[in-house]
Protein backbone atom coordinates (compact mmCIF):
# COMPACT_ATOMS: atom_id res chain seq x y z
CA UNK A 1 0.00 0.00 0.00
CA UNK A 2 3.04 2.30 0.16
CA UNK A 3 3.04 5.40 2.35
CA UNK A 4 -0.24 7.33 1.85
CA UNK A 5 -0.25 11.09 2.40
CA UNK A 6 -2.65 12.80 4.82
CA UNK A 7 -5.48 13.08 2.29
CA UNK A 8 -5.17 9.45 1.17
CA UNK A 9 -5.00 8.24 4.77
CA UNK A 10 -8.17 10.15 5.54
CA UNK A 11 -9.95 8.65 2.53
CA UNK A 12 -8.87 5.08 3.35
CA UNK A 13 -10.01 5.45 6.95
CA UNK A 14 -13.22 7.30 6.12
CA UNK A 15 -14.40 4.78 3.51
CA UNK A 16 -15.42 2.32 6.21
CA UNK A 17 -17.47 4.93 8.06
CA UNK A 18 -19.26 6.10 4.93
CA UNK A 19 -20.52 2.56 4.40
CA UNK A 20 -21.46 2.29 8.06
CA UNK A 21 -23.40 5.54 7.86
CA UNK A 22 -25.46 4.25 4.92
CA UNK A 23 -26.05 0.78 6.41
CA UNK A 24 -27.16 1.58 9.96
CA UNK A 25 -30.82 2.40 9.26
CA UNK A 26 -31.39 -0.64 6.99
CA UNK A 27 -29.94 -2.83 9.74
CA UNK A 28 -32.69 -1.62 12.07
CA UNK A 29 -35.33 -2.72 9.55
CA UNK A 30 -33.74 -6.18 9.38
CA UNK A 31 -33.53 -6.68 13.15
CA UNK A 32 -37.10 -5.53 13.79
CA UNK A 33 -38.66 -7.43 10.89
CA UNK A 34 -36.58 -10.62 10.66
CA UNK A 35 -35.10 -10.92 14.13
CA UNK A 36 -31.93 -10.06 16.01
CA UNK A 37 -30.09 -13.17 14.80
CA UNK A 38 -30.64 -12.35 11.13
CA UNK A 39 -28.93 -9.00 11.54
CA UNK A 40 -25.89 -10.75 13.02
CA UNK A 41 -25.86 -13.32 10.20
CA UNK A 42 -25.88 -10.60 7.56
CA UNK A 43 -23.21 -8.63 9.38
CA UNK A 44 -20.82 -11.57 9.69
CA UNK A 45 -21.38 -12.62 6.08
CA UNK A 46 -20.51 -9.14 4.86
CA UNK A 47 -17.48 -9.09 7.13
CA UNK A 48 -16.06 -12.27 5.58
CA UNK A 49 -16.48 -10.87 2.07
CA UNK A 50 -14.93 -7.55 3.03
CA UNK A 51 -11.94 -9.13 4.75
CA UNK A 52 -11.31 -11.38 1.74
CA UNK A 53 -11.25 -8.39 -0.63
CA UNK A 54 -9.14 -6.27 1.70
CA UNK A 55 -6.58 -9.00 2.29
CA UNK A 56 -6.26 -9.77 -1.43
CA UNK A 57 -6.08 -6.08 -2.42
CA UNK A 58 -3.72 -5.28 -5.30
CA UNK A 59 -4.21 -1.51 -5.17
CA UNK A 60 -5.70 1.28 -3.07
CA UNK A 61 -9.11 1.04 -4.77
CA UNK A 62 -9.51 -2.65 -3.97
CA UNK A 63 -8.37 -2.06 -0.39
CA UNK A 64 -10.96 0.68 0.03
CA UNK A 65 -13.67 -1.56 -1.47
CA UNK A 66 -12.94 -4.15 1.21
CA UNK A 67 -13.17 -1.52 3.94
CA UNK A 68 -16.51 -0.30 2.55
CA UNK A 69 -18.01 -3.78 2.88
CA UNK A 70 -16.49 -4.17 6.36
CA UNK A 71 -18.08 -0.85 7.33
CA UNK A 72 -21.52 -2.15 6.34
CA UNK A 73 -20.90 -5.33 8.31
CA UNK A 74 -19.97 -3.38 11.43
CA UNK A 75 -23.16 -1.31 11.24
CA UNK A 76 -25.32 -4.44 11.24
CA UNK A 77 -23.36 -5.89 14.14
CA UNK A 78 -22.97 -2.71 16.21
CA UNK A 79 -26.65 -1.83 15.96
CA UNK A 80 -27.97 -5.18 17.17
CA UNK A 81 -25.26 -6.51 19.50
CA UNK A 82 -25.83 -4.23 22.54
CA UNK A 83 -29.58 -4.77 22.21
CA UNK A 84 -29.41 -8.53 22.08
CA UNK A 85 -26.92 -8.63 24.99
CA UNK A 86 -29.35 -6.80 27.26
CA UNK A 87 -32.46 -8.60 26.00
CA UNK A 88 -30.87 -11.99 26.75
CA UNK A 89 -29.52 -11.06 30.17
CA UNK A 90 -30.95 -12.36 33.42
CA UNK A 91 -32.53 -9.44 35.33
CA UNK A 92 -29.95 -9.64 38.12
CA UNK A 93 -27.13 -9.55 35.58
CA UNK A 94 -28.55 -6.93 33.21
CA UNK A 95 -26.51 -4.03 34.57
CA UNK A 96 -23.29 -6.05 34.55
CA UNK A 97 -23.89 -7.37 31.04
CA UNK A 98 -24.78 -3.90 29.77
CA UNK A 99 -21.63 -2.24 31.04
CA UNK A 100 -19.15 -5.05 30.35
CA UNK A 101 -20.42 -5.80 26.83
CA UNK A 102 -18.31 -3.18 25.04
CA UNK A 103 -15.19 -3.80 27.15
CA UNK A 104 -14.64 -6.99 25.14
CA UNK A 105 -13.76 -4.68 22.25
CA UNK A 106 -10.29 -4.46 23.75
CA UNK A 107 -9.78 -8.21 23.51
CA UNK A 108 -9.73 -7.78 19.75
CA UNK A 109 -7.83 -4.49 19.99
CA UNK A 110 -5.09 -6.05 22.10
CA UNK A 111 -4.82 -9.07 19.82
CA UNK A 112 -4.61 -7.06 16.60
CA UNK A 113 -2.19 -4.56 18.16
CA UNK A 114 0.30 -7.28 18.97
CA UNK A 115 -0.28 -9.00 15.63
CA UNK A 116 0.62 -5.67 14.07
CA UNK A 117 3.67 -5.45 16.31
CA UNK A 118 4.83 -8.83 15.06
CA UNK A 119 4.21 -8.12 11.38
CA UNK A 120 5.87 -4.69 11.63
CA UNK A 121 9.18 -6.56 11.39
CA UNK A 122 8.19 -7.80 7.91
CA UNK A 123 9.30 -4.52 6.41
CA UNK A 124 9.68 -5.64 2.80
CA UNK A 125 6.61 -7.86 2.56
CA UNK A 126 3.00 -6.88 1.85
CA UNK A 127 2.02 -9.48 4.43
CA UNK A 128 2.97 -6.92 7.06
CA UNK A 129 -0.52 -5.45 6.51
CA UNK A 130 -2.27 -8.45 4.93
CA UNK A 131 -1.89 -10.59 8.07
CA UNK A 132 -3.61 -8.02 10.34
CA UNK A 133 -6.37 -7.65 7.73
CA UNK A 134 -6.83 -11.42 7.54
CA UNK A 135 -6.89 -11.66 11.34
CA UNK A 136 -10.35 -10.03 11.28
CA UNK A 137 -11.73 -13.43 10.26
CA UNK A 138 -10.94 -14.90 13.70
CA UNK A 139 -13.79 -13.21 15.64
CA UNK A 140 -16.11 -13.60 12.64
CA UNK A 141 -15.46 -17.34 12.57
CA UNK A 142 -16.11 -17.56 16.31
CA UNK A 143 -19.46 -15.77 16.02
CA UNK A 144 -20.56 -17.86 13.04
CA UNK A 145 -19.68 -21.05 14.94
CA UNK A 146 -21.76 -19.83 17.89
CA UNK A 147 -24.82 -18.80 15.85
CA UNK A 148 -26.50 -22.25 15.89
CA UNK A 149 -26.53 -22.01 19.70
CA UNK A 150 -27.69 -18.39 19.85
CA UNK A 151 -31.44 -18.09 20.55
CA UNK A 152 -33.68 -15.33 19.30
CA UNK A 153 -34.59 -12.48 21.64
CA UNK A 154 -37.60 -13.41 23.84
CA UNK A 155 -38.93 -9.88 23.43
CA UNK A 156 -38.80 -10.11 19.66
CA UNK A 157 -40.52 -13.51 19.77
CA UNK A 158 -43.36 -12.15 21.90
CA UNK A 159 -43.68 -9.08 19.68
CA UNK A 160 -44.09 -11.43 16.70
CA UNK A 161 -46.66 -13.76 18.26
CA UNK A 162 -44.26 -16.60 19.16
CA UNK A 163 -45.01 -16.53 22.87
CA UNK A 164 -44.49 -20.24 23.55
CA UNK A 165 -40.93 -20.07 22.22
CA UNK A 166 -40.26 -16.98 24.33
CA UNK A 167 -41.48 -18.68 27.50
CA UNK A 168 -39.33 -21.73 26.73
CA UNK A 169 -36.22 -19.57 26.31
CA UNK A 170 -36.85 -17.60 29.47
CA UNK A 171 -37.27 -20.81 31.44
CA UNK A 172 -34.18 -22.40 29.88
CA UNK A 173 -31.79 -19.51 30.44
CA UNK A 174 -33.24 -17.82 33.53
CA UNK A 175 -34.51 -20.78 35.58
CA UNK A 176 -32.69 -23.92 34.36
CA UNK A 177 -35.75 -24.99 32.37
CA UNK A 178 -38.37 -24.45 35.09
CA UNK A 179 -41.39 -22.97 33.29
CA UNK A 180 -43.19 -22.45 36.62
CA UNK A 181 -40.45 -20.31 38.13
CA UNK A 182 -41.94 -17.09 39.57
CA UNK A 183 -39.33 -14.83 37.97
CA UNK A 184 -39.80 -16.43 34.56
CA UNK A 185 -43.58 -16.06 34.73
CA UNK A 186 -43.25 -12.49 35.93
CA UNK A 187 -40.83 -11.59 33.13
CA UNK A 188 -43.06 -13.25 30.56
CA UNK A 189 -46.19 -11.39 31.68
CA UNK A 190 -44.30 -8.15 32.02
CA UNK A 191 -42.96 -8.34 28.47
CA UNK A 192 -46.41 -9.15 27.12
CA UNK A 193 -48.02 -6.29 29.03
CA UNK A 194 -45.45 -3.70 27.96
CA UNK A 195 -45.46 -4.84 24.33
CA UNK A 196 -49.25 -4.74 24.32
CA UNK A 197 -49.17 -1.19 25.66
CA UNK A 198 -46.48 -0.06 23.20
CA UNK A 199 -48.00 -1.91 20.25
CA UNK A 200 -46.47 -4.75 18.29
CA UNK A 201 -46.63 -3.17 14.86
CA UNK A 202 -43.64 -1.45 13.30
CA UNK A 203 -43.31 2.14 14.50
CA UNK A 204 -42.55 4.89 11.99
CA UNK A 205 -39.92 7.53 12.71
CA UNK A 206 -42.67 10.14 12.86
CA UNK A 207 -44.50 8.13 15.51
CA UNK A 208 -41.28 7.40 17.41
CA UNK A 209 -40.61 11.13 17.71
CA UNK A 210 -44.21 12.13 18.40
CA UNK A 211 -43.94 12.14 22.21
CA UNK A 212 -41.94 14.50 24.38
CA UNK A 213 -40.39 11.58 26.28
CA UNK A 214 -39.06 9.93 23.13
CA UNK A 215 -37.68 13.21 21.83
CA UNK A 216 -35.77 13.53 25.11
CA UNK A 217 -34.44 10.01 24.63
CA UNK A 218 -33.17 10.74 21.12
CA UNK A 219 -31.62 13.99 22.33
CA UNK A 220 -29.75 12.06 25.03
CA UNK A 221 -28.50 9.57 22.43
CA UNK A 222 -27.32 12.49 20.30
CA UNK A 223 -25.37 13.94 23.22
CA UNK A 224 -23.77 10.62 24.13
CA UNK A 225 -22.75 9.96 20.54
CA UNK A 226 -21.45 13.46 19.84
CA UNK A 227 -19.55 13.71 23.11
CA UNK A 228 -17.95 10.29 22.60
CA UNK A 229 -16.58 11.48 19.25
CA UNK A 230 -15.79 15.15 19.84
CA UNK A 231 -13.42 14.79 22.79
CA UNK A 232 -10.06 14.42 21.02
CA UNK A 233 -9.43 10.79 21.88
CA UNK A 234 -10.02 9.80 18.26
CA UNK A 235 -6.80 11.59 17.33
CA UNK A 236 -4.84 9.57 19.85
CA UNK A 237 -6.58 6.31 18.98
CA UNK A 238 -6.82 6.31 15.19
CA UNK A 239 -3.84 8.50 14.40
CA UNK A 240 -1.43 7.38 17.10
CA UNK A 241 1.38 7.07 14.55
CA UNK A 242 0.86 10.67 13.41
CA UNK A 243 0.82 11.92 17.01
CA UNK A 244 4.01 10.01 17.84
CA UNK A 245 5.64 11.33 14.68
CA UNK A 246 5.14 14.85 16.02
CA UNK A 247 7.44 14.05 18.96
CA UNK A 248 10.06 12.08 17.05
CA UNK A 249 8.90 8.51 17.76
CA UNK A 250 8.87 7.32 14.16
CA UNK A 251 9.95 3.67 14.26
CA UNK A 252 7.17 1.23 13.40
CA UNK A 253 8.30 -1.21 16.09
CA UNK A 254 8.24 1.47 18.79
CA UNK A 255 4.85 2.77 17.63
CA UNK A 256 3.17 -0.63 17.46
CA UNK A 257 4.68 -1.56 20.85
CA UNK A 258 3.22 1.58 22.44
CA UNK A 259 -0.14 0.85 20.81
CA UNK A 260 -0.12 -2.71 22.17
CA UNK A 261 0.55 -1.49 25.69
CA UNK A 262 -2.10 1.19 25.30
CA UNK A 263 -4.79 -1.37 24.48
CA UNK A 264 -3.95 -3.43 27.57
CA UNK A 265 -4.31 -0.34 29.77
CA UNK A 266 -7.56 0.59 28.00
CA UNK A 267 -9.06 -2.82 28.65
CA UNK A 268 -8.20 -2.70 32.34
CA UNK A 269 -9.65 0.80 32.63
CA UNK A 270 -12.87 -0.13 30.82
CA UNK A 271 -13.39 -3.07 33.17
CA UNK A 272 -12.85 -0.70 36.12
CA UNK A 273 -15.48 1.66 34.71
CA UNK A 274 -17.91 -1.22 34.17
CA UNK A 275 -17.41 -2.49 37.72
CA UNK A 276 -18.10 0.97 39.19
CA UNK A 277 -21.00 1.96 36.92
CA UNK A 278 -23.67 0.39 39.12
CA UNK A 279 -22.27 1.33 42.52
CA UNK A 280 -20.88 4.80 41.75
CA UNK A 281 -23.56 5.70 39.21
CA UNK A 282 -23.48 6.64 35.55
CA UNK A 283 -23.13 10.40 36.07
CA UNK A 284 -20.06 10.12 38.30
CA UNK A 285 -18.37 7.84 35.78
CA UNK A 286 -19.19 10.22 32.90
CA UNK A 287 -17.88 13.24 34.81
CA UNK A 288 -14.75 11.45 36.03
CA UNK A 289 -13.99 10.30 32.50
CA UNK A 290 -14.29 13.77 31.01
CA UNK A 291 -12.29 15.27 33.87
CA UNK A 292 -9.38 12.92 33.18
CA UNK A 293 -9.54 13.63 29.43
CA UNK A 294 -9.52 17.37 30.12
CA UNK A 295 -6.34 17.04 32.20
CA UNK A 296 -4.77 14.77 29.57
CA UNK A 297 -5.61 17.24 26.81
CA UNK A 298 -3.91 20.09 28.68
CA UNK A 299 -0.80 17.98 29.30
CA UNK A 300 -0.70 16.65 25.73
CA UNK A 301 -1.11 20.12 24.22
CA UNK A 302 1.53 21.64 26.48
CA UNK A 303 4.25 19.02 26.11
CA UNK A 304 3.75 18.64 22.37
CA UNK A 305 4.09 22.41 22.00
CA UNK A 306 7.31 22.34 24.04
CA UNK A 307 8.69 19.48 21.97
CA UNK A 308 8.03 21.38 18.75
CA UNK A 309 10.48 24.07 19.97
CA UNK A 310 12.96 22.08 22.08
CA UNK A 311 12.91 18.34 21.25
CA UNK A 312 14.08 16.03 24.06
CA UNK A 313 13.63 12.48 25.25
CA UNK A 314 12.03 13.67 28.49
CA UNK A 315 9.35 15.67 26.69
CA UNK A 316 8.63 12.74 24.35
CA UNK A 317 8.09 10.56 27.43
CA UNK A 318 5.63 13.13 28.80
CA UNK A 319 3.71 12.96 25.51
CA UNK A 320 3.43 9.18 25.82
CA UNK A 321 2.17 9.59 29.40
CA UNK A 322 -0.47 12.10 28.22
CA UNK A 323 -1.56 9.70 25.46
CA UNK A 324 -2.05 6.88 27.97
CA UNK A 325 -3.91 9.23 30.36
CA UNK A 326 -6.20 10.41 27.54
CA UNK A 327 -7.17 6.84 26.70
CA UNK A 328 -7.63 5.97 30.37
CA UNK A 329 -10.14 8.81 30.65
CA UNK A 330 -11.98 7.74 27.52
CA UNK A 331 -12.10 4.05 28.39
CA UNK A 332 -13.41 4.72 31.90
CA UNK A 333 -16.84 5.79 30.62
CA UNK A 334 -17.15 5.66 26.85
CA UNK A 335 -16.31 1.98 26.52
CA UNK A 336 -18.63 0.55 29.19
CA UNK A 337 -21.42 3.16 29.06
CA UNK A 338 -21.68 4.23 25.41
CA UNK A 339 -24.08 1.48 24.31
CA UNK A 340 -25.34 0.56 27.78
CA UNK A 341 -26.66 4.06 28.48
CA UNK A 342 -28.27 4.42 25.06
CA UNK A 343 -29.93 1.01 25.13
CA UNK A 344 -31.34 1.19 28.65
CA UNK A 345 -33.22 4.47 28.09
CA UNK A 346 -35.05 3.12 25.02
CA UNK A 347 -38.33 1.12 25.24
CA UNK A 348 -38.61 -2.02 23.10
CA UNK A 349 -40.71 -0.59 20.27
CA UNK A 350 -38.08 2.05 19.38
CA UNK A 351 -34.95 0.36 20.71
CA UNK A 352 -33.81 -0.72 17.26
CA UNK A 353 -34.43 2.76 15.89
CA UNK A 354 -32.56 4.29 18.79
CA UNK A 355 -29.45 2.21 18.21
CA UNK A 356 -29.64 2.63 14.43
CA UNK A 357 -29.84 6.38 14.96
CA UNK A 358 -26.85 6.24 17.31
CA UNK A 359 -24.74 4.27 14.85
CA UNK A 360 -25.78 6.52 11.94
CA UNK A 361 -24.80 9.80 13.60
CA UNK A 362 -21.71 8.15 15.06
CA UNK A 363 -20.56 7.04 11.64
CA UNK A 364 -21.45 10.43 10.19
CA UNK A 365 -19.20 12.13 12.72
CA UNK A 366 -16.48 9.57 12.07
CA UNK A 367 -16.59 10.42 8.36
CA UNK A 368 -15.85 14.05 9.18
CA UNK A 369 -13.21 13.37 11.80
CA UNK A 370 -11.38 10.56 10.10
CA UNK A 371 -10.96 12.67 6.99
CA UNK A 372 -10.16 15.94 8.79
CA UNK A 373 -8.00 14.67 11.66
CA UNK A 374 -4.90 13.71 9.65
CA UNK A 375 -5.16 16.96 7.71
CA UNK A 376 -5.62 18.97 10.92
CA UNK A 377 -2.61 17.30 12.52
CA UNK A 378 -0.51 17.85 9.42
CA UNK A 379 -1.48 21.54 9.08
CA UNK A 380 -1.81 22.67 12.72
CA UNK A 381 0.28 20.19 14.69
CA UNK A 382 -0.18 20.50 18.47
CA UNK A 383 -2.57 23.48 18.07
CA UNK A 384 -5.21 21.07 16.75
CA UNK A 385 -5.66 19.74 20.32
CA UNK A 386 -6.93 23.15 21.46
CA UNK A 387 -10.12 22.66 19.45
CA UNK A 388 -11.01 19.62 21.54
CA UNK A 389 -10.03 21.34 24.77
CA UNK A 390 -12.89 23.78 24.16
CA UNK A 391 -15.27 20.92 23.32
CA UNK A 392 -14.33 19.04 26.51
CA UNK A 393 -15.15 22.05 28.69
CA UNK A 394 -18.56 22.49 27.04
CA UNK A 395 -19.31 18.77 27.32
CA UNK A 396 -18.50 18.63 31.04
CA UNK A 397 -20.98 21.44 31.65
CA UNK A 398 -23.72 19.65 29.67
CA UNK A 399 -23.05 16.30 31.39
CA UNK A 400 -23.22 17.90 34.82
CA UNK A 401 -26.51 19.71 34.24
CA UNK A 402 -28.40 17.45 31.83
CA UNK A 403 -27.26 13.81 32.00
CA UNK A 404 -29.67 11.74 34.08
CA UNK A 405 -28.77 8.95 36.47
CA UNK A 406 -30.05 5.53 35.39
CA UNK A 407 -28.19 3.15 37.68
CA UNK A 408 -30.27 1.81 40.53
CA UNK A 409 -33.46 3.18 39.02
CA UNK A 410 -36.53 1.15 38.25
CA UNK A 411 -38.47 1.47 35.02
CA UNK A 412 -41.04 3.48 36.97
CA UNK A 413 -38.43 6.08 37.88
CA UNK A 414 -36.88 6.18 34.41
CA UNK A 415 -40.35 6.48 32.86
CA UNK A 416 -41.12 9.41 35.12
CA UNK A 417 -37.96 11.17 33.94
CA UNK A 418 -38.83 10.75 30.28
CA UNK A 419 -42.58 10.21 30.01
CA UNK A 420 -43.95 11.86 33.15
CA UNK A 421 -45.87 10.58 36.15
CA UNK A 422 -48.77 9.16 34.08
CA UNK A 423 -46.51 6.45 32.65
CA UNK A 424 -45.26 5.66 36.12
CA UNK A 425 -48.78 5.26 37.46
CA UNK A 426 -49.79 2.91 34.62
CA UNK A 427 -46.79 0.64 35.20
CA UNK A 428 -47.36 0.53 38.95
CA UNK A 429 -50.98 -0.47 38.40
CA UNK A 430 -49.89 -3.19 35.98
CA UNK A 431 -47.41 -4.52 38.53
CA UNK A 432 -50.07 -4.54 41.26
CA UNK A 433 -52.49 -6.41 39.00
CA UNK A 434 -49.89 -9.06 38.15
CA UNK A 435 -49.04 -9.45 41.82
CA UNK A 436 -52.64 -10.12 42.81
CA UNK A 437 -53.16 -12.55 39.92
CA UNK A 438 -50.10 -14.57 40.91
CA UNK A 439 -51.50 -15.60 44.31
CA UNK A 440 -54.10 -18.37 44.74
CA UNK A 441 -57.17 -17.58 46.80
CA UNK A 442 -56.25 -19.95 49.65
CA UNK A 443 -53.12 -17.89 50.34
CA UNK A 444 -55.18 -14.87 51.38
CA UNK A 445 -53.47 -14.58 54.78
CA UNK A 446 -50.13 -13.95 53.11
CA UNK A 447 -51.50 -12.04 50.15
CA UNK A 448 -50.84 -8.51 51.35
CA UNK A 449 -47.24 -9.20 52.26
CA UNK A 450 -46.64 -11.24 49.12
CA UNK A 451 -48.06 -8.48 46.95
CA UNK A 452 -45.61 -6.05 48.47
CA UNK A 453 -42.73 -8.42 47.74
CA UNK A 454 -43.97 -8.90 44.19
CA UNK A 455 -44.17 -5.18 43.69
CA UNK A 456 -40.66 -4.73 45.11
CA UNK A 457 -39.45 -7.45 42.74
CA UNK A 458 -41.22 -5.67 39.92
CA UNK A 459 -39.31 -2.50 40.70
CA UNK A 460 -36.00 -4.29 40.67
CA UNK A 461 -36.41 -6.15 37.41
CA UNK A 462 -38.47 -3.73 35.34
CA UNK A 463 -35.56 -2.16 33.52
CA UNK A 464 -33.99 -5.55 32.82
CA UNK A 465 -37.12 -7.34 31.74
CA UNK A 466 -38.29 -4.65 29.36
Amino acid sequence: MGHPDAESLGLITTSMYIAGFVSALPSQQVMDRYGRRMSIIIGMSLLIVGVAIQTAAKNKGMFIAGRVIIGSALSFSTTVAPIIAQEYAHPRMRGTVATTYNTVYYVGAIAISWVGFGTSHMKTSSWSWRVPALFQLVPAAYIIAALPFLPESPRWLIANGREEEALHLLAKYHANGDRTDELVLFEFREMKEVLAREGREAVSWKTALSTKGNRKRFLMITCVSVFSNWNGQAIVSYYLASVLNLVGITGSTAQTGINGGLQVVNWATSILGASLAESAGRRKIWLSSWGVMLVANVILTSVTAVYSKTPSTGVAGAVIFAIFLYDVGYSLACTPLLYAYETEIMPFHIRGKGMAYSVTIGQGQAIIFQYCNPIGLAKLGWKYYLVFLVFLIIQIIVIYFFFIETSGRTLEEVAALFDGEDATHQIELAGAQHSSEDKPEDDQDDKDGADKVALDSSARVHVASI
